[in-house]
């Protein structure tokens, strides 16, 4: 494993479970004290920035502690928007950036439907019988008020992102000691519908749109 070749060990499993309303209280930063300077958090599932003001079918929730409080603050610097169905690239890390604005399928598992530069107002669109998919990766040195860095490997859904982060530790393992925010592109257009083992994604083309240093 990549990071196990950098010295990291696993540490603690952290529970997120989304905030309800009528019976959770909003966990503080007293109850991450475990959590060291020289810690790596790892996040392997898209962040729900934005999933309240979208309405998109598959809805992820906060949890509202205090670490993905944090944790969000960091992805802020790169993702303007952040929800199942859109996807779009901060100013300062899109702007010369040909597929900064990401619209994805909702019927059609997680593929990419259309995009457009950060100063365009009409998208690109992709074919239909297209099943290019979008991969992110984040590695940040802090998190905002824990000193520990961060580690983030994600798709707009939960078979792009299994097969994204096989893609990330089998042919870009790199990634995970460079400080960057990295765009990939994967065709999945002959994937197995039930596979019984991740092979398959090593026929995966996959190859990375955009790599910026970490702000």
């Amino acid at each position: 494993m990549p990071l196990a070749k950098l010295g990291y060990e696993y540490g603690h499993f952290i529970f997120n479970p989304p905030f309800n309303p009528r019976k959770s209280v909003e966990v503080g930063k007293e109850h991450f004290h475990f959590i060291r300077p020289d810690d790596l958090i790892v996040l392997a599932t898209r962040p729900p920035l934005d999933d309240p003001k979208h309405g998109d079918r598959k809805l992820v929730r906060q949890s509202r502690t205090h670490l993905e409080k944090q944790i969000f603050a960091e992805f802020r610097k790169y993702l303007a928007v952040c929800a199942r169905s859109h996807v779009r690239l901060t100013e300062a890390v899109g702007a010369k950036f040909k597929q900064a604005d990401l619209v994805f399928h909702q019927h059609k598992s997680a593929r990419l439907k259309y995009y457009m530069r950060l100063d365009e107002f009409r998208p690109k669109l992709v074919p239909k019988n297209s099943d290019i998919a979008i991969g992110f990766f984040l590695r940040t040195k802090t998190i905002p008020e824990y000193g520990c860095s961060l580690l983030a490997s994600f798709g707009m859904g939960g078979r792009e992102t299994l097969i994204w982060n096989h893609i990330v530790r089998t042919r870009f393992p790199e990634l995970v000691s460079r400080c960057a925010f990295i765009v990939a592109e994967m065709n999945l257009a002959r994937i197995p519908d039930t596979p019984v083992t991740l092979d398959f994604a090593d026929e995966v083309k996959a190859k990375i749109l955009l790599e910026h240093p970490a702000i």
